[in-house]
């Protein structure tokens, strides 16, 4: 799913970021550019930006009256130039209001694999302490007198060993 994207607070409103948003497997692709607003004349070069969907903690989509906010809840910084405009932990995006259903729809797709995400992680996590339980060896004290080797001429000795463990 692609969503057309802008800021236009940049630089006391004299330049435009306009873009995309792109959904992948495991990221949201920001590409962009920022554009001069006031002579249509300067134009940076394409940007693109991944974040990855572990970063990111919600999505939100506001509805204005003529336009609507998309808005990016992230628990980690990107690191970006100065023309992505990040303030506190949120990257928030102007769309159209005509875009306003496909911005719910890729705010609720996005949603579901950010949850799928988080689940994969507990369940790999988990996997990972489960592995580690593996490690441990345990047996009985019947089962240690079969498992070791002693000879039975010694037999004060391998009882004081067994009382030991």
């Amino acid at each position: 799913m692609v969503l057309p994207i802008r800021q236009d607070d940049q630089y006391m409103g004299m330049a435009e970021l306009s873009g995309l948003l792109r959904v992948e497997k495991e990221h949201i692709v920001l590409e962009y550019s920022l554009k001069d607003e006031v002579l249509g004349m300067f134009n940076s070069d394409l940007k693109v930006l991944k974040i990855p969907l572990h970063s990111i903690d919600d999505i939100i989509v506001k509805k204005k009256w003529f336009s609507g906010r998309f808005i990016i809840y992230l628990n980690r910084l990107p690191k970006t130039d100065k023309s992505l405009h990040i303030k506190e932990n949120t990257i928030t995006f102007k769309i159209k209001k005509k875009e306003l259903e496909r911005a719910e729809s890729v705010r609720s797709s996005l949603r579901l694999r950010i949850s799928e995400d988080k689940l994969q992680r507990l369940e790999d996590e988990d996997n990972q302490q489960k592995d580690k339980e593996i490690d441990f060896e345990f047996y009985s004290k019947s089962e240690s007198s079969r498992r070791t080797d002693y000879s039975d001429g010694d037999g004060l000795k391998n009882m004081l060993r067994d009382s030991d463990t």
